[in-house]
């Protein structure tokens, strides 16, 4: 590789923005020995701010992908001068010379600007979902679906790169509105290994050979006799099988009603074949009728894709994360055995206490018609509203996904309920989508039922 004059290439990045890009030209070198270039630091490390990946050299997926997992931010460009097509990158060089050098800063800083417009702040949780909708974003384009015949799906996503499970990713997002579907294409599948890299023949119905052959029918009008016109051939004439007599005048004496498929491996005479599969992979044979199908869409970004990405959260149908850093708020089990004591210390002193359990019970039907980050506001905002009722000596739980447990200590069951219910008045005139709630109250040993029910 060439590596002179490359100074002026590096001078040519945002040359009219006077910020200091000592630290925004510092690039993470993969698959080579980094190469001394005027100008730029090429000596990134993993883990550390950077510009930018450039592949020097062939670069394992495995590798590239524990640098993402490592980075601040995982969406950073990538330029390639290894040859490596099976990976994500945003610009492909020949060579690592100053015309190439240009090229992948042109290419490069609308990528860098895009991304700058929402800094990456996801929880590890979510990290490899909110960079799916950060490299839609910051590319400007739709997350496409292209034919991969080295894959045994049979398709890939370009500018996912070699990522394990994005197809499951996608349809997730989807699901919640972030992204939109277009279809691609159906794939199927081999029963056995699920390859989608299968060849498709017509094969016979009765041994499931592949080599047939069309013939017509010859239907003999005086015996009734009809079968495939090779089995009335005898040297230059037609003579009828059954009955033995010579065919002379077509029209009068025999008929061809039609052509039908010939096995040339069994000698079984068919209408219509059967459609199978052979795996490239396996050599199994799947009949087509018994093949698992997929279906693969493209996605594009939609605007709740774009406010989940600006605050770098997913939309939560799981109460637990909102109430993890709520003081007096514990784990199911935390809250069972809590409440077990607080049920003991009140029977033993002859003082009230209640559980109230309060489940949102149309999730789905909240998904579907306002969308995921409307439904998981409200998700939040039933949370806030419940726990500004709370006193200090209160304590909360969750019990499944989407419901929790509350413990008043020294309370009866009716003031609960009371106070549940000015909670559910104030739910109903501040979150935008109608939530809707079960409350449940137990005082006393009805308490042991409610939290075994739960």
């Amino acid at each position: 590789m060439q590596y002179e004059h490359l100074e002026s290439a590096v001078k040519a990045w945002h040359p009219n923005d006077q910020t200091d890009f000592s630290a925004q030209r510092t690039f993470l070198t993969l698959g080579g020995s980094c190469p001394a270039v005027p100008g730029i630091n090429l000596h990134g490390r993993i883990g550390s701010p950077c510009a930018g990946i450039i592949l020097l050299g062939k670069v394992e997926a495995a590798e590239l992908a524990s640098a993402l997992d490592q980075a601040p931010d995982p969406s950073l460009p990538i330029a390639d001068f290894g040859n490596n097509d099976t990976l994500r990158r945003d610009f492909i060089g020949s060579s690592f010379d100053q015309a190439s050098l240009q090229e992948m800063n042109e290419s490069f800083a609308p990528i860098s600007r895009r991304l700058a417009e929402f800094p990456f702040n996801a929880v590890r949780e979510s990290r490899w979902e909110i960079t799916v909708l950060r490299l839609a974003y910051s590319r400007d384009k739709a997350i496409t679906a292209v034919f991969d015949p080295n894959s045994r799906h049979l398709v890939k996503y370009p500018l996912l790169g070699a990522a394990a499970g994005e197809r499951h990713t996608l349809e997730m997002l989807a699901h919640l509105d972030l992204l939109r579907r277009r279809h691609f294409t159906r794939t199927h599948a081999c029963a056995k290994c699920e390859s989608a890299r299968v060849h498709v023949y017509e094969a016979c119905p009765s041994c499931g050979g592949a080599d047939l052959r069309e013939e017509a029918l010859v239907h003999h009008y005086r015996c009734g006799c009809q079968r495939v016109e090779s089995h009335f051939k005898q040297n230059q004439l037609l003579v009828c099988p059954k009955c033995h007599r010579a065919l002379q005048h077509f029209g009068v004496d025999y008929g061809k009603p039609g052509i039908a498929l010939a096995c040339v491996s069994c000698g079984s005479v068919n209408s219509e074949p059967v459609v199978s599969l052979v795996c490239l992979d396996c050599s199994a044979v799947t009949p087509a009728n018994d093949a698992k199908t997929t279906d693969w869409y493209h996605y594009d970004l939609t605007k709740d894709g774009i406010f989940t990405l600006r605050h770098g959260k997913l939309p939560q149908f799981n109460l637990a994360p909102l109430l993890e850093k709520r003081t007096h708020a514990y784990s199911p089990r935390e809250f069972c055995l809590l409440a077990t004591h607080e049920l003991k210390v009140a029977k033993r002193f002859s003082l009230p206490f209640s559980v109230a359990r309060i489940t949102v019970i149309n999730t789905d039907a909240l998904v579907r018609r306002h969308g995921a980050v409307t439904a998981a506001a409200g998700f939040q905002q039933v949370v806030d509203a419940v726990l500004a009722v709370l006193r200090d000596a209160d304590f909360v739980g969750t019990c499944t996904m989407q419901s929790m447990g509350i413990g008043f200590p020294g309370t009866f069951a009716k003031d609960v309920e009371i106070a549940l219910t000015r909670v559910g008045s104030a739910i109903e005139e501040t979150v935008s989508a109608p939530v809707e709630l079960s409350i449940e109250v137990a005082e006393g040993d009805a308490i042991v039922g409610l939290l075994a029910g739960s």
